[in-house]
């Protein structure tokens, strides 16, 4: 059942690297179609303290903006913390989500930015500031959507796939693009409630943590359960 298809929906770079994590894994047939294209809106602001990044989005464009190295930074999920070494910054702290990061980070911590898409769930610096600390935020990038490759939509039309869903937003924009007639087809593989909750079919699978390594568990889990 391995042969059954994926479809990566995620900006480029990610559903790239996630197809070889699958790959690796033994699935066989995977359709890269992004829905989502990440631009950099820029110019950083000041950052005289702290920077937060909940996402691997945030880390990419903080770099292609030139931010500096060093600073003392949070994140969300551990490939995002990953993400922001290799960038050269000084990761204090990670939480699973950005909820529990606004408990996480410490009284101590210096002003905090947080650096964000033009489209996020909550408000982590409000968050911190009822806390006491000083959080203030930027939106460095935005998600634009981008119409569905033909062959991903002959997959949808054909037969059952397998679509990893990592962001209510994600979910918002597949659904835009996937017609009603396919969700019969539909395998759906969600990061968190929060996704599951933002998709009309009910998931197959949910990562037991929000974050890429729990995701690539849930995927092969499901096949795992259909070679069963």
């Amino acid at each position: 059942m391995r042969t059954l298809p994926v479809l990566l929906t995620r900006p480029r770079a990610d559903a790239l690297r996630l197809a070889d994590e699958l790959r690796a894994a033994g699935v066989q047939r995977i359709e890269v179609s992004p829905l989502m294209r990440i631009v950099a809106t820029g110019p950083l602001p000041e950052l005289s303290g702290g920077i937060i990044l909940t996402s691997g989005n945030a880390v990419d464009t903080y770099v292609e903006l030139k931010g500096p190295k060093g600073l003392p930074t949070w994140t969300v999920g551990p490939r995002t913390a990953d993400r922001a070494r290799a960038a050269g910054l000084d990761v204090q702290g990670t939480a699973p989500d950005a909820e529990a990061l606004g408990q996480a980070i410490p009284e101590t911590a210096p002003p905090l930015m947080h650096l964000r898409g033009a489209v996020a769930r909550g408000d982590l610096a409000v968050a911190l500031r009822a806390r006491g600390l000083t959080a203030d935020e930027a939106v460095i990038y935005r998600q634009d959507g981008i119409a569905l490759t033909a062959a991903a939509a002959d997959l949808l039309r054909i037969g059952p796939v397998v679509v990893p869903l990592y962001s209510p937003r994600s979910a918002e924009l597949f659904f835009q693009a996937c017609p009603h007639t396919a969700y019969g087809n539909l395998r759906i593989i969600a990061l968190s409630p929060a996704v599951a909750s933002a998709s009309p079919v009910p998931p197959v699978e949910q990562a037991e943590t929000p974050d890429g390594s729990a995701m690539l568990r849930a995927v092969l889990r499901y096949f795992t359960t259909m070679d069963g």
